[in-house]
């Protein structure tokens, strides 16, 4: 099974293309590659522990950072537990002076709804929430103005907003996740707009389709799932999240982000995107958290990127996406039991969904490199 996400995209995926290359001479164009890989490590430093047959790896992500002019890049590869590869790849700073260690933190946009679904399913699990739980009804938000727009709202349950079926269609009307301002002044507030704020200003927005009907990926669904999980566990989002998944397999490296780069971590990376660009403390439970790559395949190795939990030595085909200005970030359940995460301080905004193929396709083909035999 394979699964997509993103924080800001169509939802319509695009094949890759790539532009034809036209030299005389064969022996040409193999030197000609040969060239180029090793100008391109050379302009970006390589950090982590260098493991014996990873260099398809190694060549696969430096070769994407240059196709999307990014900066800085992390990468890790585990099974069953064990950690077998982890680089940090660039600078991770604007004057480009320091170099990307492999556990450092960054962005990982929609790569947060598999985290936030494993919170949603342990709650479930331990019989404090179902399926069937009516999601507003129980996070009591109330409209501006005391009456919803839609009654249809009243039927969304916590099942619909895990399977984005909620009834919202962003490409028939918009995201709510990327319209704060708008938000702010609708309900006159003095302070910047928080995930509660933006679920008050959905109420008096109607529905596009009932719940159940059918699935359209939404983002504003799963901010729904951050307000399920806060009055159930009675806490925080991020703190849902630090006790419901990352304490019990000893993760300390996901945890929410900021926008203002003085509240930033000490090991996270620096975006090339204005300050102002989206508020991504509002998206905390569909696209608001950092982590390292290790990190992300500790994740994998225990749960699916369904969000259930994944038995030992179960295998899998999964995939899925993050995106942001300035962000992309992809984890993978493969077939042969590997996990692998990339994360990247980058996004080509015309070309991302091309370029998701791409990253898939190329550290795929890294990957049956490495487990070929020799």
């Amino acid at each position: 099974m394979i699964q997509w996400g993103a924080s800001h995209a169509p939802d319509k995926r695009h094949n890759s293309t790539m532009t034809p290359i036209s030299i005389s001479r064969p022996g040409t164009i193999f030197l000609c590659l040969a060239l180029c890989a090793l100008a391109i490590a050379e302009d970006r430093p390589v950090s982590g522990k260098d493991v014996a047959g990873f260099e398809p790896v190694d060549r696969a992500v430096l070769e994407f950072m240059d196709r999307i002019g990014c900066q800085a890049g992390t990468v890790a590869v585990s099974e069953d537990g064990r950690l077998l590869y982890s680089r940090g790849y660039g600078h991770g700073d604007e004057a480009m002076t320091k170099p990307v260690a492999g556990d450092a933190l960054m962005r990982i946009a929609s790569v947060t709804k598999p985290i936030t679904a494993a919170a949603v399913k342990n709650v479930i699990r331990e019989k404090r929430l179902s399926l069937d739980t009516k999601a507003f009804e129980l996070i009591a938000v109330k409209p501006p103005g005391g009456k919803v727009a839609d009654s249809r709202i009243h039927d969304v349950t916590v099942g619909h907003l895990l399977e984005h079926r909620g009834g919202w269609d962003r490409q028939t009307a918009f995201d709510p996740m990327f319209r704060t301002e708008e938000i702010e002044r609708t309900l006159k507030l003095r302070r910047p707009a928080r995930p509660v704020h933006v679920v008050a200003y959905m109420l008096i927005q109607p529905l596009q389709f009932a719940p159940g009907e059918k699935s359209i990926y939404s983002n504003f669904g799963y901010c729904v799932l951050g307000r399920v999980l806060e009055k159930v566990m009675d806490r925080p989002y991020a703190a849902c999240i630090r006790r419901s998944v990352c304490r019990p397999l000893g993760i300390d490296d996901i945890m929410l982000g900021h926008g203002d780069p003085n509240r930033r971590h000490a090991r996270e990376v620096w975006y090339p995107v204005a300050e102002d660009a989206f508020s991504l403390e509002v998206m905390d439970a569909h696209g608001g958290l950092i982590a390292s790559a290790p990190a992300l395949c500790r994740f994998l190795d225990a749960y699916w990127i369904s969000g259930d939990r994944r038995p030992v030595g179960q295998q899998a085909d999964w995939i899925f996406f993050g995106s942001l200005p300035g962000t992309t970030a992809m984890v993978r359940q493969r077939p042969d039991g590997l996990n692998i995460a990339v994360l990247l301080n980058g996004r080509r905004d015309r070309h991302f969904n091309e370029d998701n193929d791409v990253l898939k396709k190329t550290i795929d083909a890294a990957i049956d490199k490495v487990n070929a035999p020799r």
